[in-house]
């Protein structure tokens, strides 16, 4: 759950005359300000924290492979942690001053393996690259990472070690936690497929949005009933995150009946978020959900931020349908293939870091209205982390420390018993023992941590905490959380 964070606008810049936003000088409508070399500074600590744990991650399947830890999914479960989670608690709380120093060791690092590995030459050796079929891991690395980050801000945000550029934004900016809701929508998008029938609508909305509205329902019940805060102007008075999510893949389900071939989601997608813009900007729709003075005398005004932040989310929802089709189009590619996808990759991340640029400085980042400029942003940090992910993963990391080349070594030197071996393959415990659970039971951990979120707020009171005491509290909270799935993951439970 979560106390509500304390938004602070960007200040107005000084080189604007008359004290007028860009926005008003281009004649777009708009009366909020924004800070638009800010918002480039806030968007670049945010993808580094981002990279930074992401490598964490790399590192942390190179060690459990060096210490030959495939055969126990619970000492791969605490090496990750160390090596994943703990950092990403220290960084975006004590340690975040060490952010920049981090990413300069990060370089230097990859750098150094990239030349000694010699990966290149043991990729192009390589018969095919195994991408994973419909569930490839460069998706998966993305939702996973996509939980941890969201479960350990929402609760580290409670405590005054938590570092304040990165909470969210009022009006406008690129902060961390201004990612979190853009990216779950990706993360929701990349394992959906467009609706072709009725029936695959019904699927739609019966199974997967009817659940997410109803737990949206269910958390404004309890806070109404607990009195528990909620900060009106990040989806307004009633709705949350779950409703956003739901309502999002309800509307999402229906549009995309109009897409008769899975490449018509990305003109579609791209249309209804300059629509959007068109409504934000000339129509006045931004001015309205942005203006403190409209009063919530009624349902939709008091909701006004999630309601007219819809379509925008819609236009992030179908677009990474396509992005998802066009990934797993064939799991199985040669060396050429892959390097032509990760080129493709690489050119329409650049163009996409182009275009935020330029939104930034005209229209803003907003993730409250979910204009043009925000799903740009976060469809630039998706394509980069899609990239990066495919890159270091199946390009360098299984050519030079194969996976299941080392379980075969493992069981030729009798390490691993035929009968051990099979057990294990059922079990499919793999590299990223924590990204798997969180794969499988992603809708169950994110509650999890809003349950103990409340409880740390109601009995924990983490604003008198010191930075000590709020780093201990963070690790017991992640621990409790990524362990119950995990267990999950090991008795092969699949919950939500």
């Amino acid at each position: 759950m979560g106390s509500p964070p304390t938004a602070e606008p960007i200040p107005l810049p000084n080189w604007i005359p008359g004290n007028q936003t860009l926005a008003e000088r281009l004649g777009l409508g708009l009366s909020s300000d924004w800070n638009w070399s800010g918002t480039l500074f806030q968007s670049w600590e945010s993808l580094l924290l981002i990279l930074a744990t992401f490598w964490c991650v790399l590192l942390s399947r190179v060690v459990t492979q060096k210490l030959r830890l495939q055969g126990s999914p619970d000492l791969c479960y605490a090496v990750e942690f160390v090596l994943v989670i703990l950092p990403c608690i220290l960084l975006v709380t004590v340690a975040v001053d060490y952010l920049h120093f981090i990413g300069l060791v990060m370089v230097v690092v990859t750098m150094w393996f990239l030349r000694r590995s010699r990966f290149l030459e043991r990729a192009r050796t390589r018969s095919q690259f195994d991408l994973g079929g419909n569930r490839p891991m460069v998706l998966s690395v993305v939702r996973s990472l996509t939980h941890l980050i969201t479960a350990i801000c929402i609760l580290a945000i409670d405590f005054g070690s938590f570092y304040r550029p990165f909470r969210k934004s009022r009006q406008f900016g690129a902060k961390l936690m201004d990612t979190g809701i853009g990216l779950f929508v990706f993360s929701m998008a990349v394992v959906s497929r467009r609706t072709r029938h009725l029936s695959d609508l019904r699927r739609s909305v019966v199974y997967s949005a009817l659940p997410l509205i109803l737990l949206g329902l269910g958390r404004t019940v309890s806070i109404v009933t607990l009195g528990y805060g909620q900060d009106p102007h990040e989806y307004g008075q009633h709705l949350n995150a779950f409703f956003t999510l739901g309502l999002t893949k309800a509307l999402g389900a229906l549009v995309s009946i109009l897409a008769r071939k899975d490449l018509y989601l990305l003109p579609l997608g791209i249309g209804i978020s300059l629509i959007h813009q068109f409504g934000l900007s000339v129509l006045g729709l931004s001015e309205y959900v942005l203006d403190e003075d409209v009063e919530r005398s009624n349902l939709f005004n008091s909701n006004r931020e999630g309601l007219i932040s819809l379509p925008g989310f819609v236009a992030i929802y179908l677009i990474n349908i396509y992005v998802n089709r066009w990934l797993v189009a064939n799991s199985l590619l040669s060396y050429s293939e892959l390097v032509r996808k990760l080129r493709v990759l690489f050119r329409v991340a650049a163009v996409l870091w182009i275009l935020f640029v330029i939104s930034a400085y005209c229209i803003g980042i907003s993730r409250v209205t979910c204009n043009l400029g925000y799903v740009i942003w976060i469809m630039a940090i998706a394509t980069t982390f899609l990239w990066a992910t495919l890159g270091a993963i199946d390009l360098v990391i299984n050519s030079v420390m194969p996976w299941e080349a080392s379980r075969l070594e493992e069981q030729e030197k009798g390490l691993l018993t035929g009968e051990t071996a099979a057990r294990e393959r059922e079990k499919s415990i793999a590299p990223f023992t924590i990204n798997q659970a969180l794969n499988r039971n992603g809708l169950t951990f994110f509650l999890v941590a809003n349950v103990l979120t409340g409880g740390v707020n109601m009995l924990l009171k983490p604003e008198d905490r010191s930075d000590f005491e709020s780093v201990v509290i963070l690790l017991v909270y992640m621990f409790l959380a990524t362990k119950l799935v995990h267990e999950m993951l090991k008795r092969g439970i699949r919950i939500a």
